[in-house]
Formats: C-alpha cells, structure tokens, sequence
C-alpha cells in the first residue's frame, strides 16, 4: 500500500514555524529598547564650566611664546675726562615669556556649544640674563662715579628698550595664536560633541 504524504500540512507547519520565530524575535526587540530606555543615559551636563575650566587650570601657566634679544647699552655722562666724566658700553642678552593668565580666562557651556574667552597676551617674565653682561669703553670720573647704581640704572634702560623690542616683533599676537591653539587641544574630543568657540577679550 502506497504511504501518502500531505504536502499541504507541511507547508502549514513551516508557516508556523517562521511566524513563531518572527513573533519571538520582535518580542526580544521591543524588550531590548525598553530596557535602553530605562538604562542611565550619559548627560550633556556633565560638561559644565567647572569641569572645563578645572582642564585649563591643570595646565598651570599658558606660556606660549619666548623671545631673545641680544642689545648693547651706552652710558656717557659729564663732561670733564677723569673728573667729572664718566662711562661705558654694556651688552646684554634679555628674555622674555609671553602668554596669557589661566585665571583670567573666562568659559561659557550650554546644550550645543563651550565659549572660552581668553584675556589679551602679556608679557609674564622678562629679565636681563646676569651673565650675559660685558662692559666695555669703561671710563671712570673722580667725583661723578657710583658704580652700583650706574650699572642698576643701565640694566633697567636696557631691558626697557628691550621690552619694546619683542613687542614690536609681534611676540604678544604671536603668543595669542599659541594659546587659542594650545586650549583646542587640549578640550578636542571631551565636550561631548559641543562646538568649540575661542574668543580674545577686547
């Protein structure tokens, strides 16, 4: 006797099955997002003005630009030679670090964007290197000499005129750059996608 096989039961079985799996798989699938919807989320609040004024301030000094200015300094006074006649020439070597003051910088933070405004570059350190100094064309007067004082008086000319020097080298604009780009590295990557603005104050 022939065995018949009921090819339409099998068809039904197999729909069944595909149906059963696609029913479970949606069933995973809305479990899954209500789970992420009660999971903690991470909070654009996290990136306020105290954490990221907290990262400007572990840098310390924003140093970011150095200047030497190597420069000789005269010093003639009186007129009698030997009596009242008196002088020398000085060169020296100055040096000078220019940035802006972490204190005084200024953040902003909302939902789409952090603001650091930076103070205007200034000169942090300038100072003459002690042992560059060399005199020269000394000459010595018997009743107008002081020698402390002369040179503490030509040190303090000499680095006034040096100081005018570097900025006209444009060693604080330069400085200015620096920081701004200095600040974009150091906070590229952790203001949780934020646009990052940096202003100098006017």
């Amino acid at each position: 006797m022939q065995k018949r096989t009921d090819k339409g039961s099998g068809r039904r079985t197999g729909f069944l099955q595909k149906l059963a799996a696609l029913l479970i798989a949606v069933v995973f699938l809305a479990g899954g997002i209500m789970i992420g919807q009660h999971l903690p989320k991470k909070s654009r609040e996290q990136v306020t003005v105290a954490t990221v004024s907290a990262k400007l301030k572990a840098i310390g000094e924003l140093a970011t630009e150095q200047y030497t200015y190597t420069g000789i300094y005269k010093l003639s006074n009186g007129q009698i030679p030997f009596i009242t006649k008196k002088g020398f020439t000085m060169v020296y070597t100055a040096n000078f670090k220019a940035g802006v003051k972490v204190k005084d910088i200024k953040v902003q933070v909302n939902q789409d964007q952090v603001t650091v405004t930076l103070p205007q570059s200034q000169l942090l350190d300038k100072k003459i290197d002690p042992s560059s100094i060399k005199f020269y064309d000394q000459s010595y007067a018997l009743f107008n000499w002081n020698q402390k004082e002369d040179i503490t008086k030509a040190e303090q000319a000499a680095l006034k005129k040096a100081t005018g020097v570097a900025k006209k080298s444009g060693l604080l604009a330069r400085s200015q750059e620096n920081a701004k780009k200095l600040i974009r590295q150091l906070l590229q990557g952790t203001l949780d996608g934020r646009k990052l603005v940096i202003k100098t104050e006017e």
